[in-house]
């Protein structure tokens, strides 16, 4: 961690924890002494999730994909707190082994919306919004993980610093809207920025317990010496050090019924360049996922995606997979077993590298 969010960090610390306490103590009845009644409060929880893949073109290993420890609660008046840490191990990634401060923010509520300050995910993208602990597979879809602004963007796990005001009901319309740092989060402050991200939703409910809700939004940033080459692979190597600026877009569509749920989205980013010997270049993606339970205890879901990481030219980088998987639920998302297989095809000079994924996931 730099040493300029690390002040940071002991500042909101220092800062939230004698307000936390006397939050607390001014609640009618309660005695922060007392464990129990104080872990209603303030409520701190942790799950791990052990993998084991089986790619065709390595070797198998087990790796822990995730253990987090996160917690909420009050801090004083209409002020709450929101922190999660993160730690992996043998995922073959240079984040393993190394305990990250991925997500630390305060909301403050008012009867006209929603003041959001921190380090968190701008408002893009709907699947970025589900937990990693309820996706109905085991990983996200390419589009998602490498086309919304802060994605594969080195150690920065989606997340910026800054800040956003949101404003609606779980039913009608909603919008957020904020104003970030742009470097992502875990990395030194400078350059880059701002980004600017916006999000417009709608969702209606039905009285059979259907609901739809879309969502489109819009994000701008100001690019300096940021590394892309995460996002879009096999452009030119000046991505890695990219200046100039990058636009999104995002629409997204999500159904759940009776029959099941569905989700979709469609991707759109723009990159441009300062330099005149470094090309401009156009990236999209989309997936379409489908989700149904099979019985008590089973979910059963399958999902095509496509990435193109720059539409004016045709490369083995163009990518479509589809996943189908199936999830088994010992006690709800609080502990299940996932089993997927991936089927990755390229649009030219195709490799074998479909994988097995199975996954166990444990709250605790």
């Amino acid at each position: 961690m730099s040493r300029p969010r690390l002040c940071l960090v002991t500042l909101l610390i220092i800062l939230f924890l004698p307000f936390t306490v006397l939050a607390a103590s001014r609640v009618p009845g309660l005695d922060p002494g007392t464990a129990g009644r104080y872990r209603a409060i303030h409520s701190w929880q942790s799950y791990f999730q052990v993998r084991y893949t089986d790619p065709e073109d390595k070797d198998g290993y087990v790796s822990l994909r995730r253990l987090k420890l996160y917690g909420q609660g009050p801090v004083s008046g209409s002020w709450s707190y929101y922190v999660q840490f993160l730690y992996k191990a043998n995922n073959y990634s240079v984040i393993d082994n190394r305990i990250f401060l991925q997500e630390i923010r305060a909301t403050l509520k008012t009867a006209a919306g929603k003041l959001v300050i921190g380090q968190f995910k701008p408002p893009f993208g709907m699947e970025r919004f589900t937990s990693d602990a309820e996706i109905a597979l085991a990983d996200r879809s390419q589009p998602t993980d490498r086309l919304i602004p802060n994605g594969n963007l080195h150690v920065s796990f989606a997340r910026d610093l800054g800040f956003q005001w949101e404003r609606g009901n779980e039913t009608g319309p909603s919008y957020a809207l904020g104003i970030f740092a742009g470097s992502g989060a875990n990395k030194p402050l400078g350059g880059s920025g701002p980004l600017v991200a916006g999000r417009l939703a709608y969702q209606w409910y039905n009285d059979d317990s259907t609901t739809l809700r879309t969502e489109v939004a819009l994000s701008w940033r100001r690019d300096k010496n940021l590394d892309f080459s995460g996002q879009v692979a096999g452009v030119p190597a000046e991505y890695s050090d990219f200046s100039g600026s990058d636009a999104r877009g995002n629409l997204a569509l999500a159904w759940d019924g009776a029959f099941g749920r569905m989700r979709a989205e469609f991707f759109a980013v723009q990159y441009h360049s300062d330099e005149n010997r470094v090309k401009s270049i156009a990236a999209r993606g989309f997936y379409v996922q489908l989700a149904r339970p099979v019985s008590r205890r089973w979910l059963g879901a399958v999902r095509y995606e496509s990435i193109d990481p720059d539409i004016g030219i045709t490369n083995s980088k163009d990518c479509q997979w589809v996943t189908l998987g199936g999830t088994y639920y010992i006690n709800a998302d609080l502990h299940k077993i996932q089993v997927d297989y991936v089927v990755k095809s390229e649009r030219v000079r195709e490799v074998e590298n479909d994988a097995l994924i199975l996954q166990y996931q444990r709250f605790f």
